[in-house]
């Protein structure tokens, strides 16, 4: 086990007695602007010979666009995941707007350089439990004794870090990092990021003056000389670490710009850093015995999730009649949801006479439920773990709730609540487990904050955590942002990407909730926003579609707007455009469930999403801005959904095929049955897609 970086500091601290010298004390030097200003020489490049081996831009893999004749083993940066990342910074070497995070270490501050634009990137900046940082592993160990960094250009002071550390570590994993240098300024002052020092390289130094010569090797004395032109070092920057390192980072908590994180993420926030020189002496590499990972055993979900067509905010309890629930399932629902009135209610025989009577009408009209029973909400605070004291109260409840409903041919599934937070979890995970271990023909429903919620960078881990430790049969959250004023639909992207990447780790079906009632600034829903809502969610591998809302909600809806339903209860625009949708979709439902996702690529890329990459089955796409779904069946078959991503234009789409693939055969909407394969004339598939619309296609 690895100490994480705070224990780790204070125990080296401990050890030699010696407290990191705060920024206010430091004696750190300025080696003047430019260029010119760099020591040269550095660990990361020892014959200053290394350049960045293409245009960063260029969308290359990792392996194709490291530099030749780079001394390091690996460079790492984060906001980076793999491809499926922010479209200018797939990895350290590669950013479309020219500032890898390899800049740092290129030896020309003056133009390469690492910058992360947060409204660009859409994760709201740099936090302390996810800095940003760039890392770089060594072949060989070394003491830090040094090091010099650059500020940004004259345009942008405001993105100087102002939280920051050099850190040290001999696995480079997330819990093993220990600082080495670490500024907590309040403001700029006493710091090496001073509004006027644009370009400026600044020297942090485990030594003074007259311990110099015997803290570094020969060559590094004589550069240093060279460089400080007789000026003294007064006192060190920070305490000379105890052991060696094989890796080394520069992490980035804060910036000087305005609050990093905000829960709309409209500011102009952005990181610029212009250049990190590491340099040391040889030390011996310790010795890392990493004991066998031992996880915890996992139990799979016991029931594969349906292709569900759902709905939240559902008819009445008055209204739970044959009449509305036939009006559901000729709208194309295959999955009917809680009674608005009663979802959340206590539990009682009313409840009891009501559960049952929507059970048979979705028996009647061939549909199955999701049931809310109130015996759930009585079994102690969700935010208490269970313990044996109460484990026996909880399983009681459970077991008079699977008594009650489980037998029931139309019943689907409990509802166990919504958004609570990641304080629920174990208990959540208990609950679930539980119900599916006793009951498992049947799947308990939760729904999931989205990454507006906290932010995306912290959402990532919070999703992998609640899918590690609840284990559902299927994963359900919501996201509008699409929909809201000022249309910022990168985030509603982002949320579909890390669900679709952590979803897939842990082998978990998902369904997204999407917006169909104008409310809270969300505007009114066109027939083309409905629409690009549903086949975005299954281009990206969503097993169905929830919407939000079926009737009209006092006090959520903005004045009279309707749901699916008006406020008269009469059908409105959306529930006509919802049944043209649901009609084609559930026929596509048998063939999605068994499709797995292997990739989403976009013609014209946005926050968290990818361009088209060679490993794409598609080598081009021409004719309009589209989103492309890529999935794979168990056989090895290759499918793709094409997705007109314009809300209000028809587009007619010119798909190039890429490698052996020639023809194409389209899952037909009205039937659910492949229709003929036809050859892609010069391996071109032309699509016509009305507005949001997409299409789904074997190819052969």
């Amino acid at each position: 086990m690895h100490m994480n970086i705070t224990t780790k500091s204070l125990f080296l601290s401990a050890l030699t007695g010696i407290f990191l010298i705060p920024h206010s004390a430091s004696a750190f030097e300025s080696l003047g602007k430019g260029n010119g200003s760099l020591i040269g020489g550095d660990l990361s490049d020892p014959t200053d010979t290394v350049e960045l081996a293409m245009n960063p831009g260029e969308g290359k893999t990792e392996e194709e666009m490291k530099p030749k004749n780079a001394t390091w083993v690996k460079m790492t940066h984060w906001p980076s995941a793999g491809p499926y990342s922010m479209p200018h910074q797939r990895h350290a070497y590669q950013s479309w707007v020219g500032s890898p995070a390899a800049g740092i270490f290129m030896n020309k501050p003056e133009k390469p350089k690492w910058y992360v634009a947060f409204r660009e990137s859409g994760y709201g900046g740099p936090q302390k439990e996810a800095p940003y940082y760039c890392a770089i592993e060594l072949k060989d160990a070394f003491t830090l004794t040094h090091f010099t960094i650059t500020t940004g250009g004259p345009d942008v002071p405001d993105r100087d870090p102002k939280e920051w550390a050099i850190q040290g570590s001999n696995t480079g994993e997330e819990d093993d990092w220990t600082d080495i240098y670490h500024c907590k300024a309040e403001d700029r002052s006493g710091t090496a990021f001073q509004p006027g020092g644009r370009f400026e390289t600044f020297l942090f130094t485990s030594f003074d003056s007259a311990s110099l010569a015997k803290s570094v090797t020969p060559a590094d004395a004589k550069k240093l000389e060279t460089k400080l032109a007789g000026k003294k070092l007064v006192k060190a920057d920070f305490a000379r670490p105890a052991k060696a390192f094989t890796h080394f980072r520069v992490a980035i908590y804060s910036c000087f710009n305005p609050s990093s994180v905000n829960w709309i993420y409209r500011n102009q926030n952005s990181f610029y850093l212009g250049q990190l020189e590491l340099f040391g002496v040889p030390g011996a590499k310790e010795k890392i015995v990493k004991a066998p990972k031992v996880e915890p055993p996992v139990t799979p979900p016991s029931v594969d999730a349906p292709f569900m067509v759902t709905y939240w905010c559902g008819p009445s309890k008055k209204e739970t009649t044959l009449e509305r629930y036939k009006e559901l399932a000729d709208c194309g629902f295959n999955v009917a949801f809680a009674a608005i009135d009663n979802l959340w209610e206590k539990s009682s025989q009313e409840q009891d006479e009501h559960n049952k009577k929507v059970l048979d009408l979705c028996q009647q009209v061939g549909m199955k439920a999701f049931i809310w029973d109130g015996r759930i909400a009585g079994v102690g605070k969700w935010d208490e773990a269970p313990t044996a004291a109460t484990i026996p109260q909880i399983t009681k409840a459970l077991d008079e709730m699977i008594a009650r409903h489980s037998s029931h041919p139309a019943f689907l599934g409990f509802i166990m609540g919504d958004e609570m937070g990641d304080k629920v979890h174990q208990k959540l995970g208990f609950v679930n487990q539980y119900l599916m271990k006793k009951d498992p023909k049947h799947v308990p429903y939760y729904n999931n904050l989205p990454n507006y919620a906290s932010s995306p960078v912290i959402h990532e881990k919070e999703t992998a955590a609640y899918l590690k430790i609840v284990k559902p049969a299927f994963y359900s959250w919501d996201a509008y942002w699409q929909l809201h004023e000022d249309n910022e639909g990168r985030y509603y992207f982002d949320n579909l990407e890390v669900v679709r990447r952590q979803c897939l780790k842990a082998k978990t079906p998902y369904n997204q909730i999407i917006c169909s009632i104008e409310h809270m600034g969300y505007r009114r829903c066109s027939e083309g926003d409905l629409r690009w809502q549903v086949w975005t969610s299954l281009a990206y591998g969503s097993r169905g579609i929830t919407y939000f809302t079926y009737c009209h909600v006092p006090g959520m809806a903005t004045g009279d707007a309707p749901g699916f339903l008006d406020k008269q209860g009469n059908r409105s625009f959306n529930w006509i455009n919802g049944q043209k949708i649901n009609q084609r979709i559930v026929k596509l439902g048998p063939t999605l469930v068994k499709l797995t996702s292997t990739g989403v690529y976009h013609t014209n890329p946005t926050v968290n999403t990818v361009p088209l990459l060679p490993e794409a089955p598609v080598a081009k796409i021409e004719g309009g801005n589209v989103v492309l779904g890529c999935f794979k069946d168990a056989a090895g078959k290759v499918y793709i959904m094409p997705v007109n991503n314009h809300t209000g234009a028809k587009i007619t789409a010119k798909l190039t095929l890429g490698g052996k693939l020639a023809t194409a055969a389209e899952v037909s909407q009205e039937t659910g049955a492949l229709l003929p394969a036809t050859p892609a004339p010069g391996k071109v598939l032309e699509v016509t897609l009305e507005a949001g619309e997409g299409k789904l296609f074997l190819l052969n």
